[in-house]
């Protein structure tokens, strides 16, 4: 899982410098950033389920759907 972390977390570094130095455009970067960062949340959240916070697992999980659903709608309805 460590490697799955950072592999994401260089995926979402790298397409947020892309967008925002307009090597690509933004509106192709921008859900690719975001759906790395979203599925990053998840692996995140798996942990803390692995370690019993509840807390911690629920709000992670919350932010990760949410940021799917702002990619969803920037993708295919807005």
């Amino acid at each position: 899982m460590k490697i799955s972390k950072i592999v994401l977390s260089i995926i979402t570094i790298l397409f947020a410098v892309l967008g925002l130095t307009k090597v690509l455009s933004f509106d192709i970067t921008n859900p690719i950033m975001f759906t790395s960062l979203a599925t990053l949340l998840l692996l995140r959240s798996v942990e803390y389920k692995n370690n019993r916070d509840r807390s911690g697992f629920v709000l992670t999980c919350l932010t990760a759907v949410f940021v799917y659903f702002v990619v969803i709608y920037k993708v295919f309805i807005g």
